[in-house]
Parts: structure tokens; sequence; C-alpha cells
């Protein structure tokens, strides 16, 4: 959330709002004659068969069909807290999902309960030398070791 709320800050300060993004020289047909039917056969890597054409996290946003305006929100990182999960709940009940909603939680340093258990156990895990600082925003993963 952080990296694309700073991905959205970047791409106002540098092109402007509404961003006025530089083209890139590949379009739309030659990105869609890479695309290869049968992926068993396919050549690309897994990154390169996901990146599609949008290639700025404003374009990203804009395929979800946000506006402009709304886009501008979300360069602060607790909008996408208030605009998403609600939309989750949406998505999972029209699935069916029956949950029950009033003991749903966000897991970030906005819920400051839930936060200081997380910190505990990182610092738990920084002591025991089992999680290393790095320079950008990363999830962690066992596999990673």
């Amino acid at each position: 959330i952080k990296a694309c709320a700073d991905k959205l800050k970047y791409e106002m300060e540098e092109y402007g709002y509404p961003p006025k993004l530089p083209a890139f020289e590949e379009d739309v047909e030659t990105i869609s004659e890479q695309i290869i039917g049968d992926k068993s056969k396919g050549k690309k890597s897994k990154a390169a068969a996901k990146a599609g054409i949008a290639h700025y996290q404003w374009q990203i946003m804009m395929s979800l069909g946000l506006s402009n305006e709304e886009i501008k929100q979300f360069a602060d990182a607790s909008y996408w807290l208030d605009y998403f999960p609600p939309l989750a709940v949406q998505d999972l009940k029209s699935m069916g999902l029956k949950v029950d909603w009033r003991r749903s939680f966000i897991t970030t340093d906005v819920n400051p309960f839930y936060d200081s258990f997380v910190r505990w156990q990182y610092i738990r895990l920084k002591e025991r030398n089992k999680v290393l600082y790095g320079k950008r925003y990363t999830i962690f993963s066992p596999k990673d070791n």
C-alpha cells in the first residue's frame, strides 16, 4: 500500500496532476503480438506476462475505472484502507462467503493493538537474526531464508 501511494505521489510530482505520463515506444499492438496463445509453450517470463500495458501506478488505477480526482486521494496510504476493504467484503459476500464481519480488522499500523503484536514478533525475530533490514518495502517469506 505504502509503495503504491509513494508511486502515485512521485508521478504527480514528476508529471503534474493529472500526470502527463511519457509514452512508451511499444504500443498496444506490439504488446498484443508478444502475447502467446498457448502459455505452456511460451518463452516469456511470468513477470513479463503479467506486466500488461500499464507502466505507471496512475495507469493501473485508471484501469480500475477510477477518475483522476479519486486516484489523487490514493497518494495517501490510509485512503487505501478506507476504499478497498469494503469492496473486498462486498465481493466475498457476492460469492456467498458467510463470515462474522464484526470481528474483521485492518492488519496495519492503523490498528494499534494488532500492530503492537506484530512489532513484538518482529523484534523477537530480529533478535534471532531471522529478519534483516532492507531498503524497500518487502513482504516476509520463509522461502527467502
